[in-house]
């Protein structure tokens, strides 16, 4: 019994938290595809009801590269697709913004920082 109150404690207080977690990084190519291997790509999404500028956020690799300036909105409920050098990666999908920088392939540390 003790654990299950403490479990409702704990994610009760974890709710507003999770309800406001606004932008996240949701899926991630850090392969590329079967085109190319430079052809990656980083999808953020906007978990959060209202739209968010991105204008002065960060994704950065603890590494340092890639160092990717965020630009832009992502409205609410949406999606933000970031393409490695050209448009071409994720065909029919327009990126909303262009990147230069490679994943490492052998693991990556990526933090999404807001401004």
């Amino acid at each position: 019994m003790k654990f299950f109150v403490g479990f409702a404690i704990c994610f009760s207080l974890m709710l507003p938290a999770l309800a406001s977690a606004g932008v996240v990084i949701n899926e991630i190519a850090w392969m590329g595809t079967e085109v190319s291997t430079s052809d990656e790509w980083i999808e953020l999404y906007n978990s959060g009801a209202a739209d968010v500028s991105l204008d002065g956020w960060m994704l950065e690799a603890e590494d340092g590269q890639p160092s990717i300036a965020l630009s832009g909105n992502i409205a609410a409920n949406r999606f933000f697709l970031l393409e490695r050098t050209d448009d071409e990666t994720v065909p029919g999908i327009a990126a909303d913004l262009i990147y230069t920088g490679a994943l490492g392939n052998d693991g990556e540390k990526l933090e999404l920082k807001d401004a």
